[in-house]
Parts: C-alpha cells; sequence; structure tokens
C-alpha cells in the first residue's frame, strides 16, 4: 500500500495538465509577514563570514548580515547599505565612508566604524579564512598577514561612524569587495563570547535575525525590526531546510511544502517548462558562472594557437546545451552575461569542422592527434564530455576520458605538472573583470605551488591591459579596455569557451517582487507574499 500510495504522489504532482494550485491574493503593494520556505541539496558549513566560501552557506549569510554598500534587487549596482554615503579620494586611494547614524545590531548594540576595521582585522588573522588576498590593496595588509603587526594601518576608525580606508593603488573593484558578507561588522566582545561557536553564532546586522538552527536539517531567520531599510524583509520568517534532494524539492514544491524550488532535476524542469500556466513564474538568471575546456599553452600541442582555435571551431556548443535542456547560453570568454565589461558584440566560435580541420592541418597535425582529458567525477561532466569526444573526434583529435575525484582534479589542475586538457570552471567573487580575467589569465596568477592561471597563459599585451584597467577610475576607458582584452583571449584561446550556466528557480503566484539575484542568487529579503486574510496562500 505505500509504493501504492508514492505512485499516487508521484503522478499527480506531474499531472501533464495542471497549474499552480494557489494564486496571489492580488495586493497592489508589498505586505507583511508570512513563512517562505526553501530547500537545498546540501549542508550550511558555517555562519562564519569570514569562513564562509560556499552558495549554500550564502544563502544563510545573506539574509542576516549587511555590508558598507550592497546590491539592490536583481541588480549589480551598488547601493549605500550601512553606510549613508562614501567617497573616493587622493586619486582613487582612499575611500572614505560615513554611517548610518543609529544603526544597530538586531542585539540592540550599536554599529560603529571601529567594527568594521575589527572585522576586516578578523579575516586578515585568521588561518582558515580565504580572503585575506581580497584585501591584498589596502595599505599595511602585507605586515599583518606576515604577522608582523595587527593593527592594519590603512583601516582607520576615525569616528563611531566615520571610516577610512586606504589603498595603496587605486582599485575602483574593491568597492565590490566590501559588499562581501566577511565585510559585516562585527564586535571583539561578540567572537570572544561566542569562542569555537561563532560558525553558529553570526552577529545579525541585516535584515533578518537567527532563530535556530538545527545543523543539517533546518535553518530559521526572522524579521530583523531593527535593520535601517523598511524596503527589505517583508516576510516576518524565513526557513532553509538541508539535505534535501532535488527531486524531493520539487514534490514538496508541488504539494505546497516549499515556496520556491530551485534547480530542478530534468524530468521536473523538462514538465514545469511545457506548462504555459507555470511560466510566469519561473525565473531563469545567468550568475557569475562560466565552463568550458582548459588547455596548458606550454604543452603541445596547445602550444599553438591554432590547434587551440581548431577545437573552439570543432565543439559544437548547441549540442551541450540541448544536453543541459537549454538551461545555458553559449560562451565567447570568461565574461557572463550583464557583467561590466563585457564585450556584447563578441560572437562565440561557431561550429565549423572543416575550418578546425584546416587549422589542424596548417599547425602540422593533418591527421589530428591523441590526448587525454581529464574531468572531475560527475554524471552531467560525463555527459557532456562524451559530446566533446565525439565533436573532436569528427576532426580528427581523439580524447582518452580521465575521472579523477572533484579535489584531486581542482589540485592537480593548478599544478604545471598537471593534466594539459580538461573540462574546467569559474565562479566571480564578485561583479567585477578583475576577478575573472586576472584570476585566470593574468601571469601573476601563475605559481609554483597551485595556479588560479592553470591555461599557464602569459601574454604581456593582456597583462598591461588588465593592470591599467585595474586601476582606471574611468569606467568608460575602462569597460573598453575589457573589451579589447575579451577580445585577445577570444583569438588567443587558452580555453574551449563553453557556456554560461543558467539558474532556473519556480515560485509560487503568491511570492511577489522576486528574481535570482546575479551575485546572490536567492535573495529573498525584497520578497513578500501575498496571501489571504488568514495569511494562509489561496487556492485557485
Amino acid at each position: 500500500m505505500r509504493a501504492l500510495a508514492i505512485i499516487a504522489v508521484l503522478a499527480g504532482c506531474n499531472a501533464p495538465d495542471r497549474g499552480p494550485r494557489w494564486k496571489a491574493a492580488g495586493a497592489t503593494s508589498p505586505r507583511g509577514g508570512g513563512t517562505l520556505r526553501f530547500a537545498v541539496a546540501d549542508s550550511i558549513r558555517t555562519l562564519d563570514p569570514a569562513v564562509a566560501y560556499d552558495e549554500i552557506s550564502f544563502y544563510a549569510l545573506q539574509p542576516l548580515l549587511a555590508t558598507l554598500v550592497g546590491f539592490g534587487r536583481d541588480e549589480l549596482v551598488l547601493r549605500p547599505d550601512l553606510a549613508e554615503r562614501w567617497e573616493l579620494a587622493d586619486g582613487g586611494t582612499t575611500y572614505r565612508f560615513w554611517l548610518r547614524p543609529g544603526i544597530t545590531y538586531s542585539t540592540g548594540e550599536p554599529i560603529v566604524a571601529a567594527d568594521f576595521k575589527f572585522a576586516l582585522e578578523y579575516v586578515l588573522q585568521s588561518a582558515d579564512s580565504p580572503y585575506g588576498s581580497f584585501l591584498g590593496d589596502v595599505v599595511g595588509v602585507e605586515e599583518v598577514l606576515a604577522g608582523k603587526q595587527r593593527d592594519c594601518a590603512g583601516i582607520i576608525a576615525v569616528s563611531d561612524r566615520e571610516l577610512v580606508i586606504q589603498l595603496v593603488r587605486p582599485s575602483p573593484a574593491f568597492l565590490y569587495v566590501l559588499a562581501l558578507k566577511f565585510a559585516s561588522p562585527l564586535r571583539p566582545d561578540h567572537v570572544a563570547a561566542a569562542g569555537t561557536q561563532l560558525r553558529r553564532r553570526p552577529l545579525a546586522s541585516g535584515p533578518y535575525e537567527l532563530v535556530s538552527w538545527d545543523e543539517g536539517a533546518r535553518l530559521v531567520m526572522r524579521k530583523n525590526p531593527r535593520y535601517w531599510d523598511p524596503a527589505r524583509g517583508h516576510i516576518a520568517e524565513i526557513q532553509m531546510l538541508e539535505n534535501v534532494p532535488r527531486d524531493m524539492q520539487f514534490l514538496m514544491f508541488e504539494r505546497g511544502q516549499l515556496d520556491v524550488t530551485a534547480r530542478p532535476a530534468a524530468p521536473d524542469y523538462l514538465w514545469i517548462t511545457s506548462q504555459p500556466e507555470w511560466q510566469p513564474y519561473l525565473h531563469r538568471r545567468a550568475p557569475m558562472v562560466v565552463q568550458g575546456s582548459r588547455m596548458n599553452v606550454n604543452v603541445k600541442p596547445f602550444d599553438d594557437r591554432r590547434v587551440r582555435q581548431a577545437l573552439n571551431y570543432a565543439v559544437n556548443k548547441d549540442h551541450q546545451i540541448k544536453l543541459l535542456n537549454g538551461t545555458a547560453v553559449a560562451s565567447h570568454g570568461l565574461l557572463p552575461p550583464g557583467l561590466f565589461g563585457r564585450d556584447d558584440g563578441l560572437a562565440p566560435y561557431p561550429h565549423d569542422p572543416a575550418k578546425a580541420r584546416a587549422l589542424l592541418a596548417e599547425a602540422g597535425y593533418p591527421d589530428g592527434f591523441r590526448v587525454e582529458y581529464t574531468i572531475a567525477a560527475d554524471p552531467e561532466l560525463e555527459m557532456l564530455t562524451l559530446s566533446i569526444q565525439s565533436d573532436l573526434a569528427a576532426v580528427g583529435v581523439h580524447i582518452d576520458i580521465a575521472t579523477m575525484s572533484l579535489n584531486s582534479y581542482g589540485s592537480a589542475i593548478g599544478k604545471r605538472g598537471g593534466p594539459p586538457f580538461g573540462f574546467n570552471g569559474w565562479i566571480g567573487d564578485y561583479p567585477d573583470p578583475t576577478t575573472f580575467l586576472d584570476a585566470k589569465f593574468h601571469s601573476r596568477s601563475i605559481s609554483d605551488e597551485s595556479s588560479s592561471n592553470d591555461s599557464f597563459y602569459v601574454n604581456p599585451e593582456l597583462d598591461a591591459l588588465l593592470d591599467a584597467a585595474r586601476a582606471d577610475l574611468d569606467p568608460v576607458s575602462r569597460a573598453a579596455s575589457y573589451r579589447r582584452a575579451e577580445r585577445i583571449l577570444h583569438d588567443d584561446a587558452p580555453w574551449i569557451w563553453g557556456f554560461h550556466r543558467l539558474t532556473i528557480e519556480a515560485t509560487q503566484p503568491y511570492v511577489r517582487d522576486y528574481e535570482p539575484h546575479p551575485v546572490w542568487l536567492r535573495d529573498y529579503t525584497y520578497a513578500w507574499l501575498d496571501l489571504g486574510p488568514d495569511g494562509e496562500p489561496v487556492p485557485r
């Protein structure tokens, strides 16, 4: 009987002619109240912003923590948050912030400039934090990182409301760094009191505060009544369920046990996208992610640009996108759609096997060659790699697929003697070209230990262009420099440029004013629930 019941539920949830079970109540302006429930397939690792460096933890930290500057709803434009204003002085090397008057943590304690100084120095002094290098342009950081002193000379709390950060060189991208959650304010007494439990005790400065965390199962947040911005935090409570498989998330969404569901498994995605009544409640976003195939340009045959270009012409991106059920867009380089400096006029390489064969012959490989292609163990990657294998075989290039664990692969590709060819991806830390182009293709990103420039690509012209753009305070000329950089990389082709994966999310009709955020993805702090007078969803 139990098996029959499960079959009945599955059949009901995937009925081909059923739309949403609920509707919006019809309010014309945001209402407060209600509980929003969403689920993730993994665990929250930590709520310590100095350590958190994974997408799942960010889903929890985004509502809980505020920073000097932040992003508006569904946009990449920086806006004042805990700082009411800022100015740039001294040729772009001094940032001066003025905090909003009367701002406090959810505990009622005042937020002062010294709390930001402490938070940034806490990151620099923490052996577990991945963010020390993000502050590399701040005066005095090297001395702190080396353990020579605890106080960072370039971070100055002038008064309770005025904070100054001095840089060794101009850096327009630095403001984006200060929107990351590790830069949220923190009090020394809170760190001392939390001790080893800091990972479970965030000091809430954002629109929500932590109610409870049943680790591995459920995290509950409620509206922070002391947060300064009434345009955020309409929803009274947000519940985040952990370790729920994607197919189960969709079933719970169908039953009304979840208010949103993201990244549905292929059968569920194909079903819901085929239902006309669901279309207004489907949200697609290209986040700061790119995937493709990296080549070590110092290893034959990849040391010849003609070979690298040939492989780009050989791979059929349309096949890959079809295998992903249309949840991707083809790329011409690293920078994702919507990012500042992206050259939207630059087209991806077309699928042209004849051009590929001609370039291979010109490079001295008229009969092609055989090479190993390395991937991390993942069913989806294996499927995509088989498509690449077929495309390359059509032009005489035969790849032997080697599979490694994700951790082993991530460690191996950054080493000079590591796999020379294989699938790769990159996620930007903040919405600026520096976190893509400098990290992946500037020569200074090559090291003897582990290189983020794992193509080991060196181009003095590109280095000079990226260095100039990094310090350029004129957004027009800076954007032009990055467009030029994109064209250089497109032609030199250290990667087989692949695609930008789309994040797909479905919401119940009563979830209003919501779109996946380009940086934070699942940010519900601007959304509201259009529920009935009893606080419950209205049936259709």
